[in-house]
């Protein structure tokens, strides 16, 4: 049976080198190339008790839920024992972006801290700084604020439409291009949206991969591209061809828009839409007839009778009428 620490020859406190180590995440016997030099008493064989692929593998998992490397480093470190630093912490981001930017990206964020921690505490030892204890301890760290991707629910819904592992700058740039191509094309059903959402992740998949090659472009991810706009009928050609007799529509045509999306009297009997709140009798009642008399001096009054307005709108229609028949 294999115990909490299995070394398959002898302790380092034996003076005799140790060959291999047991990992107690993964429960698997590797060799010390495969485990970290231990920062604290407790591992007693002067390497950590949890492998490289573990430590990395812990720090996936904190990365998954926060997406913000600092944040995930610093989980890290409480979990495993490691001191966290925030100037490793930048330093590691900087690496981390120059890797990216020669095409060179890395998994091994862990790798990259250890390895740069240890330098910058024995920097700072040596010149008596601080002391060269590695192990973690608690306290009030500076962190920027929290990724925009929290457990919220817009969050969730990003997460549900386009996926998950993806960063928040992903989401941005997915969001802003579906936004164009539904400016321009259909998207009434759930095909034409499929179809635009399957070109928006590959117009990100060539973005990536072109900065990964420092800018050359990836054929076979752009030929995919253009199949897809031929499958959702967007291609140049198909939009070409679909606009080129907007200029050499028909009468009828022109005419149908206008009935379609503007207001239309019956031709027939133009005098029953003329002035359908009859405007124009009150206006020539109280507005015209009164300038008319201050102007010209004249004595049309404006006598009641018995006689309702509404009448009088009928009285003068008619007569309208009579004269356009005339």
């Amino acid at each position: 049976m294999i115990s909490k620490r299995k070394v398959r020859k002898t302790t380092s406190s034996t003076g005799v080198e140790v060959s291999e180590i047991y990992c107690r995440r993964c429960m698997k016997v590797k060799k010390t190339s495969d485990f970290y030099i231990a920062v604290d008493d407790l591992d007693s064989n002067g390497y950590f008790s949890v492998c490289k692929i573990c430590c990395q593998d812990i720090y996936d998992g904190y990365y998954r839920s926060e997406r913000d490397i600092p944040r995930s480093l610093l989980m890290t470190c409480r979990k495993i024992n490691l001191k966290f630093d925030e100037e490793v912490v930048n330093s590691t981001l900087l690496h981390l972006k120059t890797l990216h930017e020669n095409g060179k990206p890395t998994d091994s964020v862990i790798g990259i801290y250890k390895s740069k921690l240890a330098g910058a505490i024995k920097e700072r030892f040596s010149s008596e700084k601080v002391g060269s204890d590695l192990t973690f301890t608690e306290q009030n760290y500076f962190l920027p604020p929290n990724n925009p991707l929290d457990n919220s629910e817009e969050s969730y819904v990003l997460e549900q439409y386009w996926g998950n592992n993806l960063n928040f700058e992903d989401y941005q740039f997915l969001e802003s291009e579906l936004s164009d191509w539904k400016k321009t094309h259909r998207c009434d059903t759930k095909a034409e949206e499929t179809l635009l959402k399957e070109i928006c992740h590959k117009t990100l998949e060539i973005r990536k991969k072109r900065e990964e090659t420092k800018g050359s472009s990836p054929a076979t991810l752009v030929k995919e591209l253009q199949e897809l706009m031929k499958t959702a009928s967007v291609d140049p050609s198909k939009t070409s061809l679909a606009n080129s007799g907007k200029s050499q529509d028909t009468f009828s045509s022109f005419i149908k828009i206008i009935e379609e999306n503007e207001p239309a009297d019956y031709y027939k009997d133009k005098a029953l839409f003329r002035d359908f709140d009859n405007i124009d009798f009150y206006f020539k009642k109280y507005v015209t007839r009164p300038l008319k008399n201050f102007i010209t001096q004249s004595r049309d009054f404006n006598v009641d009778t018995e006689e309702s307005d509404d009448e009088l709108i009928d009285e003068i229609d008619e007569n309208e009428i009579m004269e356009d028949g005339e």
